[in-house]
């Protein structure tokens, strides 16, 4: 009887000692799937840690255990990223945990807090450089990642998609995409640009419908629900980013030919400039705040347009047979300019005013090689410039919230050996010091031929940034290169690292470019409202609505 007395409590033991492992793996399980259970361990190799350490303290003493307590989940710790490696060029390391240690951790951790941009205040040299760059990238929705090794059977995946069904909202689907993955082999889609996004690698991106080197008709627009919800994605991003600032998310949508967003993926077809320009400046207003409108729904907020170049040979390849200009007269091109940044600015959008220092004579397209105008450009092509630009009486001049893009031009008059966007005469001298422009400069895609053909990649770094462009624009549709976000941020910190370009210079242009996004937030529309800063000029008035043209260009002098 004895016997049977001891085999039966040593069975009842044994039952407790199996059980509790198998009770807390339920417990950890129904923590993670339910509602409120998002702090346990998304994963089954998370999930059995607990209960597998529970067992062997269980199986070191004989005593009855206790009742199993939820343990407690630390706050998550978000390593600082890592530089990309590339040969030859090497990042200073953080120590693991030393952003939480220091003062300046503490401080971007309130800061992140209270809703201030983490790192706003003293942004690290990586966080600036990465604010310079603007990259293209493939795909149009962040992709599944596949489950780790140590999701035993593929649980974890399993219990993620529980948990995004059951959140199945816009921002938790922008959340789970935040964080991407790096690049690697010949990918650089969704996932990887989000991953540098996030790292603070990239500080805008480019949108485009097709993909110029497979000849797809399918890149990164398939529809306006599409569009917006990656939109929501990067810029889930570049909150978690170091600098915290909102990303650029940036198309060329001009209207005509030059149109990325376009009917047959659910968007509205616009009239060209050159239709534009025929009309009033007050149908040019109304056009821009409907396509502005258009292009905040989904999320856009900068558009490269308008186009100012002036029409001064119809035949040119890039600008006159394409009607993107919106007409011969600059008094003209330069009022219904402005007509289209108020339109854009109502809605909240950057513009952008293209291309430096004029692209309407030109006899080549810079897409495929050199475009020389030194014998065609005439001095009426810097008038739009001027007029839009001038400090002189100029609410823009310190508070427009837009910038300039350089074309690849090539006028000996302005520099013997290069191109405008690569010419510190042109750009720091003409530009800044003759016209007075104070606010971001941008380079044109620096993968046209005009420049690939010419410059090796850190040349090209090196004499944009020398020459005082602010965002170094690499479209990756031209010519494909899937580490190309990472290379270039390599190199840049390696040109200040060796001591070719100052740090100094690269705060100048990371404080503009801040400057400038800190519009975005100003408002209470979406995207910033009316916080871009622009004027109602007279062009958006009455009398534009009577079909007068003018915003005062009659009191400056002809360039």
């Amino acid at each position: 009887m004895k016997k049977d007395v001891c085999r039966g409590a040593g069975r009842m033991e044994f039952v407790r000692r199996a059980c509790l492992p198998l009770l807390v793996a339920v417990f950890a399980l129904a923590c993670t799937v339910l509602p409120g259970g998002g702090g346990m361990p998304h994963g089954l190799a998370g999930v059995l840690r607990a209960p597998a350490a529970l067992a062997a303290s269980a199986n070191a003493t004989v005593a009855t255990p206790k009742a199993p307590t939820a343990p407690a989940v630390a706050a998550p710790v978000v390593a600082a990223p890592k530089s990309p490696a590339v040969p030859g060029v090497t990042s200073p390391t953080v120590p693991k945990g030393a952003a939480a240690a220091t003062p300046e951790g503490a401080k971007a951790q309130t800061a992140t807090r209270a809703g201030t941009p983490a790192g706003a205040s003293s942004p690290s040299l990586s966080a600036m450089i990465g604010q310079m760059l603007m990259v293209g990238f493939r795909g149009a929705q962040p992709q599944a990642v596949a489950p780790s090794a140590s999701d035993m059977l593929g649980m974890g995946a399993l219990l993620h998609q529980g948990r995004a069904k059951h959140n199945a909202t816009t921002a938790d689907a922008a959340r789970a995409g935040a964080a991407g993955t790096p690049a690697t082999g010949a990918s650089y889609g969704v996932n990887e640009v989000l991953f540098d996004i996030r790292a603070g690698r990239v500080g805008g991106v480019i949108l485009f419908d097709r993909d110029v080197t497979t000849g797809s008709p399918e890149r990164n627009v398939i529809s306006p629900k599409q569009v917006r919800a990656l939109s929501a994605a990067l810029q889930a991003a570049a909150g978690a980013s170091p600098a915290g600032l909102p990303l650029f998310v940036a198309v060329d949508q001009e209207g005509g030919r030059v149109q990325r967003l376009k009917p047959e993926r659910g968007f509205t077809q616009y009239p060209p400039a050159r239709q534009l320009g025929q009309g009033t400046t007050g149908e040019t207003r109304l056009r821009a705040v409907a396509m502005g409108r258009e292009l905040a729904d989904v999320g856009v907020n900068l558009n490269f347009a308008p186009v100012v170049d002036v029409d001064v040979n119809p035949d040119s390849p890039a600008i006159g047979r394409l009607g993107r200009s919106y007409g011969r007269d600059p008094r003209a091109v330069a009022a219904h300019a402005a007509a289209f940044i108020n339109g854009m600015a109502h809605a909240g959008v950057v513009s952008c005013l293209k291309h430096f220092p004029g692209h309407g004579s030109a006899r080549a397209d810079s897409h495929l090689g050199v475009t020389d105008v030194s014998a065609t450009r005439r001095p009426e092509e810097l008038w739009p410039y001027r007029t839009l630009l001038r400090p002189t009486g100029n609410a823009w001049a310190d508070g427009w919230g837009g910038m300039v893009m350089v074309g690849h031009l090539y006028d000996n008059r302005l520099d013997a050996a290069h191109p405008a966007t690569l010419s510190r005469a042109t750009i720091d001298g003409l530009l800044r010091r003759d016209m007075g422009w104070r606010g971001v400069v941008i380079t044109d895609d620096l993968q046209m031929g005009a420049i690939t053909e010419r410059y090796p990649l850190e040349e090209v770094v090196f004499r944009a940034v020398d020459a005082g462009a602010d965002i170094l624009l690499f479209g990756n549709n031209l010519r494909w290169q899937p580490d190309l976000a990472a290379r270039v941020h390599a190199t840049l910190t390696g040109l200040v690292q060796s001591g070719r370009i100052s740090e100094e210079r690269i705060r100048q242009s990371y404080q503009r470019i801040a400057r400038l996004k800190g519009l975005l937030r100003a408002g209470d529309a979406p995207l910033g409202g009316s916080g871009l800063g622009v004027p109602v000029l007279p062009d958006a008035g009455d009398d534009a609505e009577q079909g007068r043209v003018g915003i005062g260009v009659g009191t400056t002098t002809a360039p």
